[in-house]
């Protein structure tokens, strides 16, 4: 089931700062590929900054996977969450900025693990590597897994899903909900209707987005379901929750995944902003706070 929300002048307006920043990189540079491909072989480190403005730090004496506390802990579930970042960025400071939110919200720690990237590391390492890191935090909590929100936004939702997977194959116990912003479900790209949505866009690029895809399937096709979700089997699943905005090329993915979702019977239900963008729960305009509130609500009704 879809639900659609409304658009604020605020929210609008952005789309024109967002254009300007260029976000993604621009891959087709040979110079920018390989300063991306060398950025992708280090460790990551946590900066001073975020430390001081998020409160992050280290989860369980680990570099790669971080921590963000809200003040007042409710220690009924925790969040395990999956940065986007085409599957080669690290999390940015909005990342951060989202995370000490929603910690802050719900009142629920939040674990993110920096998962191996692109083009160093490839998909088939990248989805074990994220299993791992997740079953160790349920081993080091102490907890089910049903007390466990898996959220990701972008390639970090597909992630998400990609874990879930992985996580059912294995005949393993699933998270209690997930929350998906801005998801990334067919890596493949090839849904015409993004090209109608592209002149919008403020933000992703068809054309690096699939240099970010090929740089990250390794020996898989693009179309295999496990880095492309659209394709795979979710019955018996957990509730999947979407949030998507009419400005986002990937958009059209998601409600064709709400579509198939309704005829197979799957518990998925997705949120429509219209005239919103990649990722904008992260920034702070109306729509973005909606969103938020919205997450925390589904977290703390479940």
């Amino acid at each position: 089931m879809a639900e659609k929300r409304q658009v604020s002048m605020t929210g609008r307006l952005t789309k024109y700062i967002l254009q300007a920043l260029h976000v993604l990189p621009d891959l087709t540079s040979e110079r920018a590929y390989q300063r991306a491909a060398i950025a992708s072989q280090k460790p990551y480190r946590l900066s001073f900054l975020y430390r001081l403005l998020f409160g992050a730090t280290e989860y369980n004496g680990r570099n790669d996977v971080l921590e963000i506390s809200p003040k007042y802990v409710d220690d009924r579930q925790l969040i395990f969450y999956l940065h986007g970042g085409g599957y080669w960025d690290q999390p940015s400071i909005m990342h951060y900025r989202l995370l000490k939110k929603l910690a802050d919200q719900t009142q629920h720690r939040i674990i993110m693990p920096i998962y191996p990237k692109a083009p160093q590391h490839q998909a088939q390492e990248t989805i074990q590597w994220t299993k791992d890191a997740f079953l160790e935090t349920l081993e080091k909590e102490q907890i089910g897994a049903n007390q466990i929100v898996l959220m990701g936004d972008s390639a970090g939702a597909g992630l998400a899903l990609s874990l879930l997977q992985q996580l059912r194959d294995a005949k393993l116990a699933l998270p209690k909900q997930l929350i998906l912003i801005s998801p990334w479900f067919d890596i493949s790209d090839t849904n015409h209707e993004m090209r109608a949505v592209q002149p919008f866009d403020p933000m992703l690029e068809i054309a690096v987005l699939d240099l970010m895809a090929a740089g990250y399937q390794g020996g898989l096709d693009l179309d295999d379901p496990l880095i492309s979700p659209l394709y795979a089997d979710f019955a018996n699943m957990p509730a999947i929750n979407v949030i998507t905005g009419t400005y986002d090329v990937l958009h059209p993915d998601a409600v064709k995944f709400q579509e198939i979702a309704d005829d197979e019977g799957w518990d998925v239900h997705t949120t429509i902003y219209p005239e919103m963008y990649h990722d904008f729960p992260e920034i702070p305009i109306p729509e973005g706070k909606a969103a938020i509130r919205q997450m925390t609500q589904l977290i703390k009704e479940r």
